[in-house]
């Protein structure tokens, strides 16, 4: 199990933490995480990260200490995730309960947080006490697709969890839910088996039978079990699948799986069983691609550098406005990364004779065959629209004037790029617009004709600039 909210620096634990601990680990909690509350007890959580292998922390200015937020603080929040072990920024978010911090001020410290944790690339833990609008608000303005987190002891209504889990977001699940006032079935119901987690927030919202004693991580499975009978499943079940998510969004190490032995009573399983569970439980990624097929057209412009041997003067040339046209396939290796294999086919008329336009001009077009593979690094991959560069090679075939296939030419391929997800139930559908160059690393020896009707031998160096527009299609696997 994994305790994804325990306060185990606060004074609370002082004289007897050690024991705690040893607690928590004879119960078979595998990690936790210690959300920041105050900027004072840092020294605290440093010391036990540094001292426990299986304790994480995440930094944060909590909404009671928004008041006192400056730009210096936001900028320590910002150094620390440097630091080891640090998982997630938090705790963070809006308390309109109490009146520590005036709700303007709570938002904009909320906000400053929130573009941080995009920033740096970490979870957010969120604080929401009688703040539901305002809190979902404020993660809809900022989604962009790069934010993700929890709503940690979630007590919010059912529409409140439909649009969090509609944002990416997770929730987690305290004491609360084991007090006999609480009958929220059908919410806890509600949320996919991966979509939430465990939390004991220690050493508040001690569970029954507990209750009005100092909380502490060995009762999260206290918690576990009356979600497994409200879900009506097993114990088994719900320690396997929030270990599992707490660690892919957290991206926790893994310690071991010694401690699920120690936390059910009949079935154990196997550490292979609990290995490839563990990866089937990914955070959401709001865009899903894994494999994608489509089409590409665009207009290429064929620029020539043509050196005439002869004369020893060099000349340029271009051929604008050539259709281009072909198919793409690409493979989503990481969020970020995707590697593509493209074929292009282009065919220039311009070439061909016209008594008025190119009296000089050759009997048939000249053809050209691309094919490229390379990869795209996406900038903002869990964006509606991303940005990315390209980087690849290349082989180019060209029949002039009716001739077979030239030998391949080797080239390189830098562009930029941008697409749109748009969600179907089918896949994902993906227009983009890119702008490709395709540099021909060999030079080329054949005869250009000059304006005057005269030939000459020419080296001609070559490069395509396509914008290109295209399209594809990423089926729902």
């Amino acid at each position: 199990m994994v305790d994804t909210h325990a306060h185990i620096d606060t004074e609370a634990f002082d004289a007897d933490r050690d024991a705690v601990l040893q607690r928590a680990q004879a119960e078979g909690i595998e990690a936790i995480i210690i959300p920041a509350i105050t900027i004072e007890r840092t020294d605290v959580a440093e010391q036990l990260v540094a001292e426990y292998p299986w304790i994480y922390r995440a930094v944060g200015i909590h909404p009671h200490h928004a008041a006192s937020a400056t730009p210096t603080l936001f900028e320590k929040v910002e150094r620390s995730v440097t630091a080891p072990k640090v998982v997630a920024i938090g705790e963070i978010g809006l308390d309109y309960y109490y009146d520590y911090a005036s709700p303007p001020v709570q938002r904009e410290v909320f906000r400053t947080q929130l573009r941080i944790a995009k920033h740096v690339g970490l979870p957010v833990i969120i604080h929401n006490r009688d703040a539901d609008g305002d809190v979902l608000e404020l993660l809809e303005q900022e989604q962009d697709g790069s934010l993700r987190g929890v709503l940690h002891c979630f007590s919010s209504p059912l529409p409140v969890l439909e649009r969090a889990l509609e944002l990416g977001f997770y929730v987690s699940f305290t004491g609360n839910i084991t007090f006999r006032r609480w009958s929220d079935v059908e919410l806890l119901r509600a949320v996919p088996n991966d979509r939430f987690m465990l939390e004991t927030d220690s050493p508040y919202m001690t569970p029954e039978p507990y209750r009005g004693k100092r909380n502490e991580p060995a009762f999260v499975r206290l918690i576990a079990e009356r979600i497994a009978v409200l879900r009506q499943t097993t114990i088994e079940e719900i320690v396997m699948t929030t270990t599992a998510t707490a660690k892919r969004l957290f991206k926790l190490v893994a310690i071991g799986i010694f401690v699920l032995l120690t936390t059910v009573g009949a079935a154990h399983p196997a550490q292979q069983d609990e290995e490839t569970d563990t990866a089937e439980f990914e955070y959401v990624h709001p865009y899903p691609r894994l494999v994608g097929i489509g089409g590409l057209i665009g207009p290429n412009t064929i620029v020539e550098t043509q050196t005439l041997v002869a004369l020893n003067r060099t000349q340029p040339l271009s051929y604008e406005g050539i259709p281009a046209f072909g198919g793409l396939a690409v493979w989503e290796l990481t969020d970020r990364l995707m590697v593509e294999a493209a074929y292009l086919y282009s065919v220039n008329r311009k070439v061909v004779y016209d008594p008025i336009t190119n009296p000089y001009g050759q009997r048939n077009p000249d053809s050209y065959h691309v094919l490229e593979v390379g990869a795209r690094w996406m900038l903002n991959p869990y964006s509606r629209v991303v940005f990315y560069g390209f980087g690849g090679a290349g082989s180019v075939w060209i029949s002039r004037d009716g001739s077979p296939l030239s030998a391949p030419n080797l080239c390189i391929t830098p562009g930029i790029g941008l697409f749109i997800n748009i969600p179907t139930p089918f896949g994902m559908i993906v227009p983009g617009g890119e702008w490709r160059l395709n540099f021909q690393l060999a030079d080329e020896r054949r005869f250009v004709t000059m304006s005057n009707g005269e030939r000459y031998i020419a080296m001609i160096s070559t490069f395509f600039s396509i914008p290109r527009f295209t399209l594809l299609y990423f089926p729902k696997w």
